[in-house]
């Protein structure tokens, strides 16, 4: 991260104490071309004036400076969970995540000549990303009313050369079941999932880091709202709504509705509310009316019970929670298809990393980074 001056609550403190650039370059003791460049950012001043500057106009070290994403920084997204914050410390931790993986880049058995396509222009918008996921749907092969099985997923995400990185991140109930990392640098994608978590959950996760390939120019909140429309869109599409949509306002009750809805999330493996919150988007866009199934709060205690029938990921595959470091290695490639391990043993081995760096870089304890060093070595 690169500091600079924050231009804005700057220039809001010089109006509001009814200064300018000749008096602000008086009171700094400096020139008025270097208040000049400051002021455009073009340089940044020495710590000592910096404390003078943030006197004179009594602001914070926070108001006064903010920081920047250099040329080559990693690109982090996360998958936000409602209204929670995500902390700027697990922010900095997931770019040292990405500064790491830099060193593995090398090791990539991929194409280095060119990049997967991305979308030219791309809008959180929903006719847009109706059209998008209609056209992914039918370069993976899927009909309009099947099913997205995960092989359909993974294969395309080999395909765009995204690096998938299982982890066992252990239940989370916020941003931390899916971590988006890009290297701008190298034009690599990195995509921790964490096997923690309830399968239709992890569906719409895996969806949603596609949306995020595709989209790279879109970060922050924009980048997030884009990516979740876009998993939407992709596990239940524009014309399947609309025919649920006319299935729904033709049944007489609530639970009749959600008793349908329950149906074809299960057909279609994905969350209850996956299926509600499309059948509305579709509404709204075209000026119907909209199922409410939030005022009774039905859909949510549906989609709960709906949830606690199925064992998260790490259970379907492994058969335990806590599977053996053997199997647990040899999942990123039997399962997912990623080179993940093979390119970290070659790593470790080559480079003569030690456990600690596997921890650093998996964000896991160190007993079980130890566990997957000795599996590597």
């Amino acid at each position: 991260m690169e500091n600079k001056l924050n231009i804005k609550s700057i220039e809001e403190k010089v109006q509001e104490s009814r200064l300018n650039q000749t008096t602000l370059a008086r009171e700094m003791q400096v020139s008025k071309e270097a208040v000049s460049k400051w002021l455009r950012n073009e340089k940044y001043p020495r710590p000592d004036k910096l404390i003078r500057l943030a006197r004179l106009l009594n602001l914070s070290f926070s108001e006064l400076v903010c920081k920047t994403p250099t040329a080559n920084e990693p690109v982090i997204a996360f998958r936000k969970k409602g209204a929670h914050k995500i902390t700027s410390d697990y922010i900095e931790q997931a770019k040292d995540m990405g500064t790491t993986l830099k060193e593995l880049v090398h090791y990539l058995p991929f194409d280095d000549l060119s990049q997967p396509a991305v979308l030219k222009s791309p809008l959180v918008d929903y006719e847009y990303i109706q059209k998008v996921a209609k056209r992914v749907r039918k370069r993976i092969g899927v009909r309009e009313g099947e099913e997205i099985r995960f092989d359909h997923l993974i294969g395309f995400f080999n395909e765009l050369q995204a690096v998938i990185i299982p982890v066992l991140w252990g239940n989370k109930e916020n941003h931390e079941n899916a971590l988006h990392i890009y290297l701008p640098e190298s034009m690599t994608t990195w995509i921790y999932l964490n096997l923690d978590c309830r399968i239709h959950d992890f569906k719409f996760w895996m969806a949603h880091e596609l949306g995020h390939i595709h989209a790279p120019t879109l970060q922050g909140e924009t980048g997030e709202d884009f990516a979740d429309a876009f998993a939407g869109a992709l596990l239940v599409p524009h014309d399947l709504a609309a025919r649920e949509h006319e299935t729904l306002c033709n049944l007489g009750d609530i639970w009749s509705q959600i008793k349908r809805i329950k149906l074809l999330a299960e057909e279609l493996v994905v969350s209850p509310l996956t299926v509600y919150y499309q059948v509305n988007k579709y509404a709204a866009f075209c000026g119907k009316p909209l199922i409410d199934l939030e005022t009774s709060k039905a859909i949510y205690q549906a989609t709960t019970k709906f949830n606690q029938q199925f064992k998260p990921v790490n259970e379907c595959l492994f058969n335990t929670k806590t599977p053996a470091p053997s199997r647990y290695v040899a999942c990123a490639k039997e399962y997912f298809g990623s080179p993940f391990f093979d390119i970290l043993k070659k790593y470790v081995v080559e480079q003569h990393k030690s456990a600690g760096f596997i921890q650093s870089l998996l964000n896991i304890p160190l007993l079980d980074a130890q566990n997957v060093y000795k599996e590597l070595h």
